[in-house]
C-alpha cells in the first residue's frame, strides 16, 4: 500500500501502518519546533486503513488551516452552546438556594424568599438605571468565556449584542425558577429550561420536545463552581481570581522564586474550588465550604502518582487518610486570607471571607519535626556509613560538609548550600584575635542570597570540630584549584529559588532511609531542632540560642536595638557548648572522618 501519509511498521509477522503528517514550516514554531507526527492505526483493518488516512490527511488539513486563519466568529451555534451551559449553571445555582434554606422553618423560607426577591429588585433597577454598567459587567465575563472557546468577536456585532442580552434575560427568569423550587412548586428543571427556550426564542434543547426528563428528588448538585454573576459587582469586584492573584503577586516586589510558587499554589485552590470567578463574589459561606473540601486533600498532591492527575473536586470526594497536615491547612488559609486584605485595600472586595479561618494547633512548632538524639548522631556520622554514602571520594563536597555545619552551626540548609567563599571569614572578637565565622546575610548584588527572616541575618562561629575536619583546608585547596571560583559548593544547581535539591533529596530520600532513620517528622531540618534543644537541655539561654539559630527573641528592645552578639560571646555561651556524647564522658568521634583534602580534590 503506497500513500504518502502512511508510514508501515512491523509487529512479528504482521505489517501496520502509522498516519504520518509533515507539519508546514509555517507553522512549525506554533508546535514548538516539531516537524511532524504520526498515529498509529494500528487498530485500523487492513482495508479500512487508506480511508482512515484520506480523513485523518482532511482533517489536518483543515487544523493548519484554522491555525493560520486564526480564531473562528461567533456564531448562533456557538451562542446556543454557551447559553446551554449558562442555563445548567443557573439551574444548579437555583438549587444550591434551595438547598441552603430550611423548609422545616417559615420564618427561614420567608426570610429566603424575602432575599431573593431583594436581589431581583436591585437587579431590575440597576438595568433600568445603569443599562451600560451592567452590560460593562457582562462584557467581562463574556470575554472571557469567549476567549476560552477560541471565539473571536466584536462587541458591536449583532450576535454578541444579542448573546449579552440573552445572559440578562436568563438571569431575570432564575430569579423565578428560585422561588418556585422553596416554595415546591414542583415546578422540574425541564420546566425552568422550556421556559427558557421560549423567553429567549433560541432552540437548546430539542430532545425535551420528544421525552421530559425525570424530576430529581433530593436534588443534590455535584461540586461545580457557584454561578459568577449573583448580583451586580463593581468592574474592581469583577476582576477575575486570576488577575487579582497575578497582581498581588507582583505587588510583593522582590521575592524568591520558590515563595511566589508557594504563594500561588495556595491561592490557586480557590480557583480548583469556584472556577476563575470575581473575587468579590466569594462569600463566607463559600469560604467555610473551601476550608472543608481543602482539609481532605492528600499530602504531597502533585508528587503522588495516585493523585496528580486527579481533579480537585474528585480528591475531596475520595477517602483519603493521609490528608494535609493543620499547619499545611493553615498555611494554604493564610496565604488566602492575606490576598483578601490586600483585595479589600484595593478595592476588589468589600470583606475578608477568610478572616480567622485558620484552625487551631493541636502541636508545638517545636514538635512538629523531631531532633536526632546522640545516638542517631553516631549512626549518621559513622564513618561507615557516612564516608561510603556520602561519595566524598568521588568529589561530592556538598553531601559530605552540609550535614557536619548543620549539626555544629543549626544553619539551615538554604544558608548553607548558598555561601560564598567570601561569607566564610575571620571576624574580630572582644580581644586582638579573630574567630572564623560564617557571615549569613542577604546581598542585593547576589540575587541568588536570600534570608527567610530579617532575624536570619547574623554571624556564627565555626565550631572547633569543623576546623579539625579541615574545613579551612579544603576551602583554601578550592581557591587554589580554581581561582575564579566564588561559592563554597560551586557544583550545586540553582533550582526552585535554592541550592537545596541535590542535598535535601539526598539526605532526606536516600541517606536517612538506608541506614533506618527516615520518619516523617526526621530530615535535614532536624538538625535545627537537634542543636536548640542540645543547648536548652544544657541550660544556654534562649536569647543566646535564638541568635545562633537566626530566630527573634521575642523581646522588641533586643530585636529593634540590639546588635548581634560579639562572635567570642557566642561561641563561648553557645557554639563551644555543643559537644554530642551517647554516654557520660564519651563523645561521637567525628575526627574518624577527617580526610585527606591534597588527595581528593588534587
Amino acid at each position: 500500500m503506497k500513500h504518502p501519509h502512511l508510514s508501515p511498521r512491523k509487529s512479528g509477522k504482521k505489517t501496520y501502518f502509522h498516519f504520518r503528517v509533515r507539519i508546514p514550516l509555517d507553522l512549525i514554531s506554533t508546535f514548538g519546533g516539531r516537524k511532524e507526527f504520526q498515529i498509529s492505526l494500528k487498530d485500523v483493518r487492513n482495508g479500512e486503513t487508506l480511508m482512515v488516512s484520506v480523513l485523518l490527511q482532511t482533517l489536518t488539513e483543515q487544523l493548519f488551516s484554522d491555525i493560520r486563519s486564526g480564531m473562528k466568529k461567533l456564531t448562533l451555534e456557538d451562542i446556543r452552546e454557551i447559553l446551554k451551559v449558562e442555563v445548567r449553571k443557573s439551574i444548579k445555582h437555583s438549587h444550591r438556594v434551595h438547598l441552603g434554606t430550611n423548609k422545616y422553618d417559615p420564618e427561614k423560607v420567608e426570610s429566603s424568599l424575602n432575599f431573593v426577591s431583594s436581589r431581583e429588585e436591585k437587579m431590575k433597577q440597576k438595568l433600568k438605571d445603569d443599562l451600560k454598567t451592567y452590560e460593562g459587567m457582562l462584557d467581562e465575563k463574556l470575554e472571557k468565556i469567549l476567549l476560552s472557546l477560541d471565539i473571536e468577536y466584536d462587541n458591536n456585532s449583532i450576535n454578541y449584542q444579542r448573546l449579552r442580552r440573552h445572559f440578562i434575560d436568563l438571569y431575570l427568569l432564575r430569579f423565578e425558577f428560585i422561588r418556585n423550587l422553596i416554595n415546591e412548586t414542583g415546578r422540574t428543571d425541564d420546566d425552568f429550561r422550556l421556559e427558557v427556550e421560549e423567553k429567549l426564542k433560541v432552540e437548546l434543547f430539542p430532545e425535551l420536545k420528544l421525552h421530559l426528563t425525570p424530576v430529581i428528588e433530593n436534588y443534590a448538585p455535584e461540586p461545580t463552581q457557584p454561578y459568577q454573576v449573583e448580583q451586580p459587582l463593581t468592574s474592581h469586584q469583577s476582576t477575575p481570581l486570576s488577575v487579582g492573584i497575578e497582581n498581588y503577586v507582583d505587588e510583593k516586589g522582590k521575592i524568591r522564586d520558590r515563595s511566589i510558587d508557594e504563594v500561588k499554589h495556595s491561592l490557586s485552590h480557590m480557583i480548583e474550588e469556584w472556577g476563575d470567578i470575581p473575587i468579590g463574589s466569594i462569600t463566607r459561606e463559600m469560604t467555610t465550604k473551601f476550608k472543608g473540601h481543602i482539609r481532605k486533600i492528600p499530602r504531597n498532591r502533585k508528587k503522588n502518582p495516585q493523585y496528580r492527575d486527579m481533579e480537585f473536586h474528585e480528591l475531596v470526594n475520595m477517602d483519603i487518610k493521609d490528608s494535609i497536615s493543620t499547619t499545611t491547612l493553615n498555611k494554604h488559609l493564610g496565604y488566602c486570607s492575606s490576598f483578601y486584605e490586600w483585595s479589600v485595600t484595593h478595592g476588589y472586595s468589600t470583606i475578608n471571607p477568610f478572616k480567622g479561618m485558620r484552625l487551631k494547633r493541636t502541636v508545638r512548632p517545636r514538635d512538629e519535626r523531631d531532633r536526632f538524639s546522640e545516638l542517631e548522631l553516631k549512626k549518621i556520622f559513622g564513618k561507615e556509613n557516612y564516608i561510603h554514602f556520602t561519595d566524598i571520594e568521588k568529589g561530592r563536597y556538598e553531601l559530605y560538609w552540609t550535614p557536619l555545619i548543620g549539626v555544629f552551626s543549626g544553619l539551615r540548609l538554604g544558608e548553607i548550600t548558598s555561601l560564598y567563599l567570601d561569607n566564610i571569614k575571620e571576624i574580630s572578637g572582644h580581644h586582638r584575635g579573630k574567630r572564623l565565622c560564617f557571615n549569613i546575610l542577604e546581598e542585593p548584588e547576589r540575587e541568588d542570597k536570600h534570608l527567610k527572616t530579617k532575624s536570619s541575618r547574623r554571624i556564627v562561629p565555626v565550631h572547633d570540630t569543623l576546623l579539625e575536619l579541615g574545613l579551612m583546608d579544603f576551602i583554601q585547596l578550592l581557591k587554589k584549584k580554581d581561582p575564579k571560583r566564588q561559592r563554597l559548593f560551586q557544583e550545586l544547581k540553582y533550582k526552585s529559588g535554592n541550592y537545596n535539591q541535590n542535598v535535601s533529596r539526598f539526605f532526606n530520600n536516600r541517606y536517612l532511609p538506608l541506614i533506618g532513620l527516615k520518619t516523617d517528622k526526621k530530615n535535614f531540618h532536624s538538625f535545627r531542632h537537634t542543636v536548640s534543644d542540645h543547648l536548652k537541655q544544657k541550660g544556654i539561654e534562649p536569647h543566646f540560642v535564638n541568635e545562633l539559630l537566626g530566630h527573634s527573641s521575642g523581646d522588641i528592645d533586643m530585636d529593634r536595638y540590639g546588635k548581634g552578639y560579639n562572635p567570642d560571646i557566642l561561641y563561648n555561651k553557645c557554639v563551644k557548648k555543643i559537644f554530642y556524647e551517647t554516654s557520660q564522658k564519651r563523645g561521637i568521634d567525628f575526627k574518624s572522618l577527617k580526610m585527606d583534602w591534597n588527595k581528593i580534590i588534587g
